[in-house]
């Protein structure tokens, strides 16, 4: 939990860099990718990613193509999820369960975050940052909140 917090903060620090000072941070002065001067880890620049880049005002992804993201949707989270993203409850000890769909409109970081790097609090929700594709992602988030 404290991972997601440091990475979240990362992530809304950069944003809002990136709104006060412009639409990016200046090339000048960013550390080439890979450099000994890039400390950003891949968890960071994938959050600030999410926020600065895909995020709208409304916490709605934006851009997704949501057609082939339930196409994708079903071929890499039907499994465990179920088809319309009700078979897993993230909050089975609340009154009210919390499913994928609810999880992805009203908490983004939090989806995003375990797609990409996985939850070891939850068995079998593997990372796969390595396996799917960023713009296959992007199509799966909006996609996903468009579920019930």
């Amino acid at each position: 939990m404290l991972r997601q917090f440091r990475v979240l903060w990362i992530a809304l620090f950069l944003a809002g860099y990136g709104l006060a000072f412009g639409d990016s941070i200046p090339a000048g002065n960013a550390p080439a990718p890979g450099s000994e001067g890039d400390t950003l880890t891949k968890v960071d620049k994938r959050m600030a990613y999410l926020v600065y880049k895909l995020l709208d005002k409304d916490g709605k992804i934006k851009g997704a193509n949501l057609e082939r993201g339930e196409k994708l949707f079903y071929q890499n989270c039907r499994g465990c999820h179920g088809t319309d993203g009700m078979r897993v409850d993230f909050t089975p000890t609340e009154a009210r369960p919390t499913y994928l769909g609810k999880r992805a409109r009203e908490d983004m970081p939090t989806f995003w975050y375990q797609m990409n790097f996985g939850d070891d609090s939850r068995e079998g929700m593997n990372p796969f940052y390595d396996e799917i594709e960023l713009d296959e992602m992007v199509d799966i988030a909006g996609y996903a909140q468009t579920l019930p």
